[in-house]
């Protein structure tokens, strides 16, 4: 049986399917920064992992909130490079339907979701908040695993509140503030050393 590893991304992107391709960071409000965090939590040098669920919630203008999921083993056609991705996020955002979840590509989904919902719709697994004064991931025991992070802006003091309400537990990758694409390179690295 496949233990699924899911990563959840808070990103303060836009919900517009107009990206500036050029400009992802000014244009699309730090799209970039999801780009990247997806690409640590799929690609490695001679392929996908299959068995990673990557969530994010877009908080941007105009049609906030977006959700979207990755699933790396339906995945198809999509590189790692931070255009492509974005080309894709593009994609999902020009079929976004408020009434129902599309899947815009292969092993891409798109509806409407909050936070709240996506903790309750995935309490059977154990939520892991990064944060620098977190307990040492060396010494928690990671099972059936839901990592969230922030992006260039920390988790809201509200959604806090909401992960405590489901017993999540705070870990840490050490007390430097690392880019939120490192952590997820750095938990996937952790985790394969110890075969989970």
């Amino acid at each position: 049986m496949t233990t699924y590893r899911h990563f959840y991304v808070k990103s303060h992107a836009k919900t517009s399917p107009d990206i500036n391709l050029k400009d992802l960071p000014g244009s699309a409000g730090r799209l970039d920064i999801v780009a990247r965090c997806i690409n640590s939590a799929f690609w490695l040098s001679y392929g996908i992992r299959k068995n990673v669920i990557f969530h994010t919630i877009l908080h941007g203008e105009p049609r906030a909130p977006v959700y979207i999921r990755m699933e790396g083993k339906k995945l198809r056609k999509v590189t790692p490079d931070e255009r492509n991705i974005a080309i894709f996020i593009g994609k999902a955002l020009k079929k976004f339907d408020t009434n129902a979840e599309i899947e815009s590509t292969p092993g891409i989904f798109v509806s409407r979701k909050t936070f709240e919902e996506l903790l309750e719709e995935n309490k059977d697994k154990n939520f892991y908040l990064l944060d620098e004064e977190g307990d040492d991931i060396f010494n928690v025991k990671i099972e059936n695993p839901f990592f969230i992070l922030g992006d260039n802006a920390d988790i809201a003091e509200e959604e806090k509140r909401l992960l405590d309400k489901y017993d999540a537990k705070k870990i840490s990758i050490g007390k430097k503030s690392y880019l939120s694409s490192h952590c997820i390179a750095i938990i996937n690295w952790w985790m394969d050393r110890h075969g989970l």
